[in-house]
Protein backbone atom coordinates (compact mmCIF):
# COMPACT_ATOMS: atom_id res chain seq x y z
CA UNK A 1 0.00 0.00 0.00
CA UNK A 2 1.20 3.47 -0.86
CA UNK A 3 1.87 5.62 2.16
CA UNK A 4 2.24 9.34 2.67
CA UNK A 5 5.78 9.96 3.84
CA UNK A 6 6.84 13.36 5.11
CA UNK A 7 8.18 15.30 2.16
CA UNK A 8 9.11 18.84 1.34
CA UNK A 9 5.89 20.51 0.35
CA UNK A 10 5.87 21.38 -3.36
CA UNK A 11 5.14 24.95 -4.30
CA UNK A 12 1.65 25.36 -5.75
CA UNK A 13 3.14 27.66 -8.38
CA UNK A 14 2.64 31.34 -9.04
CA UNK A 15 -0.50 30.81 -11.09
CA UNK A 16 -2.37 28.72 -8.53
CA UNK A 17 -5.18 30.51 -6.73
CA UNK A 18 -5.99 29.84 -3.08
CA UNK A 19 -9.64 29.21 -4.00
CA UNK A 20 -8.61 26.50 -6.44
CA UNK A 21 -6.45 24.95 -3.72
CA UNK A 22 -9.41 24.85 -1.35
CA UNK A 23 -11.72 23.37 -3.97
CA UNK A 24 -9.19 20.68 -4.86
CA UNK A 25 -8.61 19.80 -1.22
CA UNK A 26 -12.35 19.41 -0.58
CA UNK A 27 -12.70 17.26 -3.69
CA UNK A 28 -9.83 15.10 -2.51
CA UNK A 29 -11.42 14.54 0.91
CA UNK A 30 -14.70 13.62 -0.77
CA UNK A 31 -12.86 11.10 -2.93
CA UNK A 32 -11.05 9.71 0.12
CA UNK A 33 -14.20 9.01 2.15
CA UNK A 34 -15.89 7.40 -0.84
CA UNK A 35 -12.97 5.08 -1.52
CA UNK A 36 -12.46 4.32 2.17
CA UNK A 37 -16.13 3.33 2.47
CA UNK A 38 -15.86 1.01 -0.52
CA UNK A 39 -12.43 -0.56 0.04
CA UNK A 40 -11.36 0.31 3.57
CA UNK A 41 -8.59 2.67 4.58
CA UNK A 42 -5.84 0.02 4.52
CA UNK A 43 -6.74 -1.07 0.97
CA UNK A 44 -6.82 2.42 -0.55
CA UNK A 45 -3.67 3.98 -1.96
CA UNK A 46 -2.77 7.63 -2.21
CA UNK A 47 -2.57 7.29 -5.97
CA UNK A 48 -6.16 6.01 -6.09
CA UNK A 49 -7.38 8.91 -3.96
CA UNK A 50 -5.49 11.44 -6.06
CA UNK A 51 -6.90 10.00 -9.29
CA UNK A 52 -10.47 9.98 -7.96
CA UNK A 53 -10.02 13.55 -6.69
CA UNK A 54 -8.55 14.67 -10.02
CA UNK A 55 -5.33 15.95 -8.46
CA UNK A 56 -1.72 14.81 -8.49
CA UNK A 57 -0.16 12.73 -5.72
CA UNK A 58 2.20 15.67 -5.10
CA UNK A 59 -0.79 17.79 -4.13
CA UNK A 60 -1.86 15.17 -1.58
CA UNK A 61 1.55 15.60 0.04
CA UNK A 62 1.25 19.37 -0.23
CA UNK A 63 -2.09 19.48 1.60
CA UNK A 64 -1.58 16.75 4.20
CA UNK A 65 2.18 15.95 4.39
CA UNK A 66 1.62 12.51 5.99
CA UNK A 67 -0.83 9.66 5.81
CA UNK A 68 -1.79 10.22 9.44
CA UNK A 69 -2.64 13.86 8.81
CA UNK A 70 -4.89 12.85 5.91
CA UNK A 71 -6.78 10.52 8.25
CA UNK A 72 -6.95 13.29 10.86
CA UNK A 73 -8.56 15.55 8.26
CA UNK A 74 -11.09 12.87 7.27
CA UNK A 75 -12.07 12.42 10.92
CA UNK A 76 -12.14 16.14 11.75
CA UNK A 77 -13.76 17.45 8.55
CA UNK A 78 -16.00 14.59 7.41
CA UNK A 79 -16.87 12.26 10.31
CA UNK A 80 -17.14 14.49 13.38
CA UNK A 81 -19.30 17.20 11.72
CA UNK A 82 -21.92 14.54 10.98
CA UNK A 83 -22.27 13.64 14.66
CA UNK A 84 -22.37 17.31 15.66
CA UNK A 85 -25.03 17.99 13.05
CA UNK A 86 -27.17 15.13 14.37
CA UNK A 87 -27.12 16.62 17.86
CA UNK A 88 -27.44 20.27 16.93
CA UNK A 89 -30.28 19.86 14.44
CA UNK A 90 -32.11 16.95 16.02
CA UNK A 91 -31.91 17.52 19.76
CA UNK A 92 -34.29 20.31 20.85
CA UNK A 93 -34.17 21.33 24.50
CA UNK A 94 -37.97 21.56 24.65
CA UNK A 95 -40.46 18.80 24.00
CA UNK A 96 -40.82 15.24 25.15
CA UNK A 97 -38.12 12.59 25.22
CA UNK A 98 -39.89 10.65 22.47
CA UNK A 99 -39.89 13.76 20.27
CA UNK A 100 -36.18 14.10 20.93
CA UNK A 101 -35.50 10.50 19.86
CA UNK A 102 -37.73 10.87 16.79
CA UNK A 103 -35.87 14.01 15.71
CA UNK A 104 -32.47 12.39 16.15
CA UNK A 105 -33.47 9.33 14.12
CA UNK A 106 -34.85 11.37 11.23
CA UNK A 107 -31.72 13.52 11.23
CA UNK A 108 -29.51 10.41 11.12
CA UNK A 109 -31.48 9.17 8.11
CA UNK A 110 -31.23 12.57 6.40
CA UNK A 111 -27.45 12.70 6.82
CA UNK A 112 -26.91 9.15 5.61
CA UNK A 113 -29.04 9.86 2.55
CA UNK A 114 -27.00 12.98 1.73
CA UNK A 115 -23.68 11.19 2.37
CA UNK A 116 -23.83 7.75 0.71
CA UNK A 117 -20.36 6.86 2.03
CA UNK A 118 -21.21 7.46 5.69
CA UNK A 119 -22.82 4.21 6.86
CA UNK A 120 -20.23 1.88 5.34
CA UNK A 121 -17.30 3.99 6.49
CA UNK A 122 -18.68 4.32 10.02
CA UNK A 123 -19.18 0.58 10.38
CA UNK A 124 -15.90 -0.36 8.72
CA UNK A 125 -13.48 2.13 10.26
CA UNK A 126 -15.12 3.59 13.40
CA UNK A 127 -17.31 0.93 15.00
CA UNK A 128 -15.00 -1.98 14.29
CA UNK A 129 -12.23 -2.54 16.83
CA UNK A 130 -8.97 -1.67 15.11
CA UNK A 131 -10.68 0.59 12.57
CA UNK A 132 -8.22 3.21 11.37
CA UNK A 133 -10.61 6.10 12.02
CA UNK A 134 -11.95 4.81 15.33
CA UNK A 135 -9.82 6.71 17.84
CA UNK A 136 -9.43 9.73 15.60
CA UNK A 137 -13.21 10.10 15.36
CA UNK A 138 -14.37 9.08 18.82
CA UNK A 139 -11.78 11.23 20.60
CA UNK A 140 -13.13 14.32 18.81
CA UNK A 141 -16.83 13.80 19.60
CA UNK A 142 -18.17 16.08 22.38
CA UNK A 143 -19.60 13.60 24.87
CA UNK A 144 -21.55 16.17 26.88
CA UNK A 145 -24.42 15.96 24.36
CA UNK A 146 -24.65 12.21 24.85
CA UNK A 147 -24.57 12.62 28.63
CA UNK A 148 -27.42 15.14 28.46
CA UNK A 149 -29.38 12.77 26.20
CA UNK A 150 -29.00 9.91 28.69
CA UNK A 151 -30.17 12.13 31.51
CA UNK A 152 -33.30 13.18 29.61
CA UNK A 153 -34.15 9.55 28.86
CA UNK A 154 -33.59 8.52 32.48
CA UNK A 155 -35.82 11.34 33.77
CA UNK A 156 -38.52 10.37 31.28
CA UNK A 157 -38.36 6.81 32.60
CA UNK A 158 -38.91 8.06 36.15
CA UNK A 159 -42.01 9.94 34.92
CA UNK A 160 -43.26 6.77 33.23
CA UNK A 161 -42.93 8.20 29.69
CA UNK A 162 -40.24 5.77 28.49
CA UNK A 163 -40.00 1.98 28.72
CA UNK A 164 -38.10 1.25 31.97
CA UNK A 165 -36.32 -1.70 30.36
CA UNK A 166 -34.35 0.59 28.05
CA UNK A 167 -30.80 1.36 29.17
CA UNK A 168 -30.19 5.10 28.60
CA UNK A 169 -26.43 4.61 28.12
CA UNK A 170 -27.06 2.26 25.19
CA UNK A 171 -29.97 3.98 23.47
CA UNK A 172 -28.11 6.42 21.21
CA UNK A 173 -25.65 3.76 20.03
CA UNK A 174 -28.55 1.36 19.41
CA UNK A 175 -30.22 4.04 17.29
CA UNK A 176 -27.03 4.52 15.29
CA UNK A 177 -26.76 0.78 14.72
CA UNK A 178 -30.38 0.46 13.56
CA UNK A 179 -29.79 3.19 10.99
CA UNK A 180 -26.22 2.44 9.90
CA UNK A 181 -26.32 -1.31 9.35
CA UNK A 182 -29.33 -1.46 6.98
CA UNK A 183 -28.11 1.69 5.19
CA UNK A 184 -24.70 0.11 4.61
CA UNK A 185 -26.39 -3.01 3.27
CA UNK A 186 -28.47 -0.93 0.88
CA UNK A 187 -25.34 0.89 -0.27
CA UNK A 188 -23.53 -2.36 -1.01
CA UNK A 189 -26.65 -3.66 -2.81
CA UNK A 190 -27.04 -6.57 -0.43
CA UNK A 191 -30.61 -7.65 0.10
CA UNK A 192 -32.13 -9.38 3.09
CA UNK A 193 -34.35 -11.64 1.00
CA UNK A 194 -35.70 -12.10 -2.54
CA UNK A 195 -38.79 -9.96 -1.86
CA UNK A 196 -37.14 -7.21 0.20
CA UNK A 197 -36.06 -3.94 -1.38
CA UNK A 198 -35.17 -1.19 1.08
CA UNK A 199 -34.94 2.47 0.21
CA UNK A 200 -35.23 5.60 2.40
CA UNK A 201 -39.04 5.50 3.03
CA UNK A 202 -38.98 1.81 3.94
CA UNK A 203 -35.89 2.19 6.12
CA UNK A 204 -37.37 5.17 7.96
CA UNK A 205 -40.66 3.37 8.59
CA UNK A 206 -38.78 0.31 9.87
CA UNK A 207 -36.41 2.20 12.18
CA UNK A 208 -39.07 4.50 13.60
CA UNK A 209 -41.43 1.58 14.12
CA UNK A 210 -38.84 -0.37 16.09
CA UNK A 211 -37.52 2.47 18.21
CA UNK A 212 -40.68 4.43 18.90
CA UNK A 213 -42.70 1.32 19.80
CA UNK A 214 -39.81 0.16 21.95
CA UNK A 215 -39.76 3.49 23.76
CA UNK A 216 -43.46 3.26 24.55
CA UNK A 217 -42.95 -0.09 26.27
CA UNK A 218 -46.15 -1.53 24.80
CA UNK A 219 -44.72 -5.03 24.60
CA UNK A 220 -43.39 -4.84 28.16
CA UNK A 221 -46.78 -3.72 29.51
CA UNK A 222 -48.54 -6.55 27.71
CA UNK A 223 -46.07 -9.07 29.13
CA UNK A 224 -46.64 -7.80 32.68
CA UNK A 225 -50.42 -7.87 32.26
Amino acid sequence: MSTLHRLQRPSPGPGRRRGADSEGRERLLDAAVTLFSERGVANTTVAQIAKAGRVTSAMVHYWFETRDKLLDAVAEERMVPVIREIWEAGAPKEGSATELVHGLLVRMLDLIESRPWLASLWLREVVQEGGLLREKTLSRIPMERNVAFRQRIAKAQVRGEINPHIIPELLFFSMLGLVMLPAASIRSKRRFGPMVHLERPELQRHVLGLVMNGLSGTGARRARS
